[in-house]
Protein backbone atom coordinates (compact mmCIF):
# COMPACT_ATOMS: atom_id res chain seq x y z
CA UNK A 1 0.00 0.00 0.00
CA UNK A 2 1.15 3.48 -0.72
CA UNK A 3 2.31 6.44 1.86
CA UNK A 4 -1.18 7.95 2.33
CA UNK A 5 -1.35 11.61 4.00
CA UNK A 6 -2.93 10.71 7.37
CA UNK A 7 -6.06 12.81 8.48
CA UNK A 8 -8.68 12.96 11.25
CA UNK A 9 -11.96 11.58 10.76
CA UNK A 10 -12.69 9.76 7.42
CA UNK A 11 -10.49 9.55 4.55
CA UNK A 12 -11.78 8.38 1.00
CA UNK A 13 -7.85 8.30 0.09
CA UNK A 14 -7.27 5.58 3.02
CA UNK A 15 -10.76 3.95 2.07
CA UNK A 16 -9.96 3.47 -1.38
CA UNK A 17 -6.83 1.96 -0.69
CA UNK A 18 -8.21 -0.64 2.07
CA UNK A 19 -10.85 -1.29 -0.85
CA UNK A 20 -8.17 -1.71 -3.68
CA UNK A 21 -6.26 -4.16 -0.95
CA UNK A 22 -8.89 -6.13 -0.86
CA UNK A 23 -9.60 -6.15 -4.37
CA UNK A 24 -6.03 -7.61 -4.42
CA UNK A 25 -6.22 -10.26 -1.83
CA UNK A 26 -9.58 -11.45 -3.07
CA UNK A 27 -9.24 -11.02 -6.90
CA UNK A 28 -8.57 -14.59 -7.86
CA UNK A 29 -11.29 -16.36 -5.74
CA UNK A 30 -13.91 -13.51 -6.95
CA UNK A 31 -12.76 -14.16 -10.64
CA UNK A 32 -12.87 -18.14 -9.99
CA UNK A 33 -16.13 -17.43 -8.85
CA UNK A 34 -17.46 -15.38 -11.54
CA UNK A 35 -16.26 -17.73 -14.12
CA UNK A 36 -18.11 -20.40 -12.52
CA UNK A 37 -21.60 -18.51 -12.04
CA UNK A 38 -21.63 -17.59 -15.94
CA UNK A 39 -20.51 -21.34 -17.40
CA UNK A 40 -23.48 -22.75 -14.72
CA UNK A 41 -26.24 -20.04 -16.42
CA UNK A 42 -24.78 -20.95 -19.93
CA UNK A 43 -25.73 -24.37 -19.34
CA UNK A 44 -28.98 -23.44 -17.72
CA UNK A 45 -30.04 -21.67 -20.91
CA UNK A 46 -28.62 -24.71 -23.10
CA UNK A 47 -30.91 -27.17 -20.81
CA UNK A 48 -33.53 -24.74 -21.38
CA UNK A 49 -33.10 -23.84 -25.18
CA UNK A 50 -36.02 -25.76 -27.06
CA UNK A 51 -39.33 -25.92 -27.68
CA UNK A 52 -41.69 -23.14 -28.12
CA UNK A 53 -41.32 -20.78 -25.73
CA UNK A 54 -37.85 -21.04 -25.45
CA UNK A 55 -36.72 -17.88 -25.05
CA UNK A 56 -39.11 -17.32 -21.88
CA UNK A 57 -37.95 -20.43 -19.99
CA UNK A 58 -34.37 -19.76 -20.54
CA UNK A 59 -34.90 -16.07 -19.35
CA UNK A 60 -36.63 -17.22 -16.66
CA UNK A 61 -34.21 -20.24 -15.57
CA UNK A 62 -31.35 -18.15 -15.98
CA UNK A 63 -32.19 -15.20 -13.82
CA UNK A 64 -33.64 -17.47 -11.22
CA UNK A 65 -30.51 -19.48 -10.72
CA UNK A 66 -28.48 -16.36 -11.54
CA UNK A 67 -30.33 -14.64 -8.50
CA UNK A 68 -29.80 -18.00 -6.53
CA UNK A 69 -26.21 -17.61 -7.23
CA UNK A 70 -26.09 -14.31 -6.54
CA UNK A 71 -27.08 -14.40 -3.00
CA UNK A 72 -25.20 -18.12 -1.95
CA UNK A 73 -22.09 -16.45 -3.71
CA UNK A 74 -22.28 -12.86 -2.30
CA UNK A 75 -22.37 -14.98 1.56
CA UNK A 76 -19.06 -16.88 0.59
CA UNK A 77 -17.31 -14.24 -0.70
CA UNK A 78 -18.75 -11.77 1.77
CA UNK A 79 -17.60 -14.11 5.11
CA UNK A 80 -13.98 -14.41 3.81
CA UNK A 81 -13.37 -10.91 3.66
CA UNK A 82 -11.65 -10.72 6.55
CA UNK A 83 -10.49 -13.68 6.61
CA UNK A 84 -6.81 -12.56 7.68
CA UNK A 85 -8.52 -11.96 10.92
CA UNK A 86 -8.38 -15.41 11.29
CA UNK A 87 -4.33 -15.94 10.37
CA UNK A 88 -1.46 -14.97 12.49
CA UNK A 89 0.80 -14.21 9.84
CA UNK A 90 -1.44 -11.97 8.59
CA UNK A 91 -3.96 -10.55 11.41
CA UNK A 92 -1.12 -7.97 12.41
CA UNK A 93 -0.72 -6.57 9.21
CA UNK A 94 -4.89 -6.06 8.57
CA UNK A 95 -4.98 -4.40 12.05
CA UNK A 96 -1.98 -1.86 11.34
CA UNK A 97 -3.31 -0.61 8.58
CA UNK A 98 -3.31 2.89 8.26
CA UNK A 99 -7.03 3.44 8.11
CA UNK A 100 -9.58 3.83 10.95
CA UNK A 101 -11.86 1.07 12.18
CA UNK A 102 -14.95 2.61 10.19
CA UNK A 103 -12.56 3.09 6.79
CA UNK A 104 -11.80 -0.70 6.99
CA UNK A 105 -15.66 -1.66 8.12
CA UNK A 106 -16.92 0.20 4.91
CA UNK A 107 -14.25 -0.86 2.66
CA UNK A 108 -15.45 -4.15 3.24
CA UNK A 109 -18.91 -3.51 3.06
CA UNK A 110 -18.57 -1.79 -0.24
CA UNK A 111 -16.70 -4.63 -1.85
CA UNK A 112 -19.45 -7.24 -0.67
CA UNK A 113 -22.48 -5.57 -0.85
CA UNK A 114 -22.60 -2.72 -2.61
CA UNK A 115 -20.10 -2.97 -5.52
CA UNK A 116 -20.72 -6.78 -5.59
CA UNK A 117 -24.58 -6.22 -6.25
CA UNK A 118 -24.45 -3.34 -8.21
CA UNK A 119 -22.10 -5.53 -10.74
CA UNK A 120 -24.21 -8.34 -10.53
CA UNK A 121 -27.48 -7.38 -10.34
CA UNK A 122 -26.69 -5.26 -13.23
CA UNK A 123 -25.44 -8.56 -15.37
CA UNK A 124 -28.60 -10.21 -14.40
CA UNK A 125 -30.70 -7.16 -14.86
CA UNK A 126 -29.76 -6.94 -18.66
CA UNK A 127 -29.38 -10.68 -19.49
CA UNK A 128 -33.51 -10.59 -18.56
CA UNK A 129 -33.84 -7.88 -20.70
CA UNK A 130 -31.92 -9.91 -23.54
CA UNK A 131 -34.05 -12.80 -23.22
CA UNK A 132 -37.11 -11.72 -23.05
CA UNK A 133 -38.10 -11.11 -19.31
CA UNK A 134 -39.57 -8.72 -17.46
CA UNK A 135 -37.05 -7.65 -14.87
CA UNK A 136 -39.10 -6.02 -11.50
CA UNK A 137 -36.66 -3.90 -9.29
CA UNK A 138 -39.38 -2.05 -7.59
CA UNK A 139 -42.18 -4.52 -5.90
CA UNK A 140 -42.01 -7.76 -4.34
CA UNK A 141 -43.80 -10.81 -6.43
CA UNK A 142 -46.52 -10.96 -3.50
CA UNK A 143 -47.60 -7.41 -3.81
CA UNK A 144 -47.84 -7.39 -7.67
CA UNK A 145 -51.17 -7.91 -8.50
CA UNK A 146 -50.60 -9.16 -12.38
CA UNK A 147 -48.00 -11.73 -11.43
CA UNK A 148 -46.50 -13.92 -14.67
CA UNK A 149 -44.10 -16.42 -15.72
CA UNK A 150 -42.26 -13.58 -17.69
CA UNK A 151 -41.54 -12.03 -14.73
CA UNK A 152 -38.67 -11.97 -12.50
CA UNK A 153 -38.77 -10.16 -8.92
CA UNK A 154 -34.99 -8.87 -8.21
CA UNK A 155 -36.21 -6.99 -4.88
CA UNK A 156 -37.24 -10.34 -3.26
CA UNK A 157 -33.83 -11.29 -3.53
CA UNK A 158 -31.91 -8.16 -2.63
CA UNK A 159 -33.78 -7.71 0.62
CA UNK A 160 -33.46 -11.56 0.95
CA UNK A 161 -29.23 -10.74 0.50
CA UNK A 162 -29.39 -7.26 2.28
CA UNK A 163 -30.13 -9.05 5.37
CA UNK A 164 -27.93 -11.89 5.32
CA UNK A 165 -25.37 -10.72 4.26
CA UNK A 166 -24.75 -8.83 7.19
CA UNK A 167 -24.58 -12.04 9.05
CA UNK A 168 -22.21 -13.76 7.26
CA UNK A 169 -19.85 -10.34 7.16
CA UNK A 170 -20.55 -10.60 11.15
CA UNK A 171 -19.26 -14.17 10.34
CA UNK A 172 -16.32 -13.13 8.96
CA UNK A 173 -15.14 -10.50 11.79
CA UNK A 174 -15.94 -13.06 13.94
CA UNK A 175 -14.56 -16.52 13.57
CA UNK A 176 -11.41 -17.47 12.98
CA UNK A 177 -10.97 -20.04 9.80
CA UNK A 178 -13.97 -21.64 7.84
CA UNK A 179 -16.04 -18.81 8.33
CA UNK A 180 -18.69 -19.39 5.91
CA UNK A 181 -19.75 -22.83 7.15
CA UNK A 182 -19.49 -21.96 10.58
CA UNK A 183 -21.58 -19.30 9.68
CA UNK A 184 -24.19 -21.27 8.09
CA UNK A 185 -23.81 -23.83 10.77
CA UNK A 186 -24.90 -21.05 13.63
CA UNK A 187 -28.01 -20.13 10.96
CA UNK A 188 -29.29 -23.50 10.52
CA UNK A 189 -29.00 -24.13 14.39
CA UNK A 190 -30.45 -20.54 15.01
CA UNK A 191 -33.81 -21.45 12.95
CA UNK A 192 -33.46 -25.02 14.46
CA UNK A 193 -33.97 -23.47 18.21
CA UNK A 194 -36.69 -20.51 16.99
CA UNK A 195 -38.56 -24.02 15.78
CA UNK A 196 -38.40 -26.03 18.65
CA UNK A 197 -39.66 -22.49 20.43
CA UNK A 198 -42.62 -22.56 18.34
CA UNK A 199 -43.40 -25.84 18.73
CA UNK A 200 -43.18 -26.09 22.56
CA UNK A 201 -45.27 -22.84 23.04
CA UNK A 202 -47.72 -24.35 20.15
CA UNK A 203 -48.01 -27.63 22.56
CA UNK A 204 -48.52 -25.09 25.19
CA UNK A 205 -51.39 -23.38 23.89
CA UNK A 206 -52.93 -25.24 20.74
CA UNK A 207 -54.82 -22.91 18.10
CA UNK A 208 -54.42 -19.39 19.72
CA UNK A 209 -50.23 -19.60 18.65
CA UNK A 210 -51.38 -21.35 14.89
CA UNK A 211 -53.89 -18.39 14.81
CA UNK A 212 -52.07 -15.52 15.70
CA UNK A 213 -48.42 -16.18 14.51
CA UNK A 214 -48.87 -18.48 11.24
CA UNK A 215 -52.20 -16.79 10.30
CA UNK A 216 -51.26 -13.11 11.22
CA UNK A 217 -54.20 -12.08 8.18
CA UNK A 218 -57.26 -13.48 11.04
CA UNK A 219 -55.55 -10.91 13.53
CA UNK A 220 -57.09 -8.23 10.93
CA UNK A 221 -53.21 -7.24 9.23
CA UNK A 222 -53.48 -7.29 5.84
CA UNK A 223 -51.10 -8.73 3.35
CA UNK A 224 -49.49 -5.51 2.09
CA UNK A 225 -49.01 -4.64 6.08
CA UNK A 226 -47.28 -8.14 6.33
CA UNK A 227 -44.80 -7.23 3.38
CA UNK A 228 -43.82 -4.09 4.91
CA UNK A 229 -43.26 -5.68 8.24
CA UNK A 230 -41.14 -8.13 7.03
CA UNK A 231 -39.21 -5.46 4.50
CA UNK A 232 -38.62 -3.39 7.78
CA UNK A 233 -37.56 -6.78 9.41
CA UNK A 234 -35.00 -7.61 7.40
CA UNK A 235 -33.67 -4.31 6.96
CA UNK A 236 -33.37 -3.89 10.52
CA UNK A 237 -31.54 -7.05 10.91
CA UNK A 238 -29.08 -5.99 8.24
CA UNK A 239 -28.52 -2.72 10.60
CA UNK A 240 -28.27 -4.57 13.77
CA UNK A 241 -25.69 -7.11 12.31
CA UNK A 242 -23.82 -4.70 10.56
CA UNK A 243 -23.56 -2.61 13.83
CA UNK A 244 -22.42 -5.74 15.41
CA UNK A 245 -19.54 -6.23 12.72
CA UNK A 246 -18.58 -3.11 13.28
CA UNK A 247 -18.23 -2.96 17.20
CA UNK A 248 -16.23 -6.78 16.43
CA UNK A 249 -13.83 -5.99 14.27
CA UNK A 250 -13.45 -2.32 16.99
CA UNK A 251 -12.66 -5.02 19.54
CA UNK A 252 -10.74 -6.96 17.20
CA UNK A 253 -8.31 -4.32 16.56
CA UNK A 254 -8.19 -3.38 20.85
CA UNK A 255 -7.00 -6.32 21.09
Amino acid sequence: MKTINQVNGFSKERFLQVVKRFWVLNQKKWLIGFAGGIGILVLIYLLNSTGPTANVNSGIAVVGVGLTLYKFGGYFLTSGIFDELGKKSSASQMLTLPASTFEKFLAGWFLTYFLYTFVVVGLLYLIGIILGVNPVLTSLQLSDPNVDASKAYFLDALLSYTALHSVFFLGSTFFKGNNFLKTLLSIVLFFIAIGLIALVIQIIFPGEVTETVFFPTLMGISKTMVLWIGTLFKIGTAALFLFLSYRQLQNRQIA
